[in-house]
C-alpha cells in the first residue's frame, strides 16, 4: 500500500469494521454509505510525528486501526482548537485533532463527525463543551475522564464516554497518552468552548 488514497481507504474501512463491531458505536449514530475522499491540504501539528512514530507499547485492542490512523497522520489537516491565550503551550504541544468524516472532514458527509484525537501523556485538557452531542471511543492508550454529573472514569482502548448537549468535561492523561475518537451527530458548526472550572 503507498498511494495516499489507500492509506485514508484502509483507515475508513477499518472504522467502518468497527462500527459493524460495537453497538456503541452504531446505535448512537449510522456509519455513512457512500464517502467520498475529498483532496485536502495536509497540516502539520506538534503531535503530528508522536502519533506517526506511536508503534509501541500500544495498550490496545484494536492494533490494526491504531496502525492505519497513525499513518494517516502525515497526510491529515491537523487542528487544535485553541489558542495559547486559552491555552500553554505545553497543551499545544501535546494536542492535537483532525476531522476524518464529516461536514469539512477528508471524507465529506452531513450525517455525522468523526474526529481523531491525540493527547500526549502528562496532559490536562482543561474543562470545555459544546452543543453536539458526543461519544469518546478510545482506540488506544487511556485518560482519565471527568464530566459534569457523572462520576470520574479511566477509560481504555474500546471503552466509551457519552456526553449531552453542553455537558462540561476535562480528560487528563498521566503515564499513557490516547488515541481516540470523537464522535458528533448533530450541531457541527458550533466548536468546543473552554469554561470556568
Amino acid at each position: 500500500m503507498n498511494s495516499t488514497q489507500d492509506i485514508f481507504n484502509k483507515a475508513k474501512n477499518e472504522i467502518k469494521k468497527l462500527w459493524i463491531d460495537h453497538k456503541e458505536l452504531s446505535n448512537f449514530v449510522t456509519f455513512p454509505n457512500n464517502l467520498v475522499l475529498k483532496n485536502l491540504k495536509p497540516q502539520k501539528a506538534p503531535v503530528t510525528d508522536k502519533l506517526f512514530n506511536w508503534n509501541e507499547n500500544l495498550n490496545t485492542n484494536l492494533t490494526e486501526l491504531h496502525r492505519a490512523i497513525s499513518n494517516l497522520s502525515p497526510h491529515v489537516n491537523w487542528e487544535q482548537g485553541y489558542n495559547e491565550k486559552e491555552v500553554d503551550k505545553d497543551f499545544l504541544n501535546k494536542y492535537g485533532f483532525f476531522e476524518l468524516i464529516g461536514p469539512s472532514g477528508h471524507f465529506e458527509t452531513s450525517e455525522m463527525a468523526l474526529y481523531v484525537n491525540f493527547l500526549d501523556k502528562n496532559t490536562y485538557y482543561p474543562w470545555h463543551n459544546h452543543e453536539a452531542e458526543e461519544l469518546y471511543f478510545i482506540v488506544s492508550g487511556e485518560a482519565k475522564f471527568e464530566s459534569k454529573d457523572q462520576d470520574e472514569e479511566i477509560l481504555s482502548s474500546t471503552k466509551t464516554r457519552f456526553h449531552k448537549s453542553f455537558q462540561p468535561h476535562a480528560i487528563t492523561t498521566i503515564e499513557n497518552k490516547v488515541l481516540s475518537f470523537v464522535i458528533w451527530k448533530n450541531k457541527f458548526e458550533h466548536i468546543s468552548k473552554l469554561i470556568k472550572e
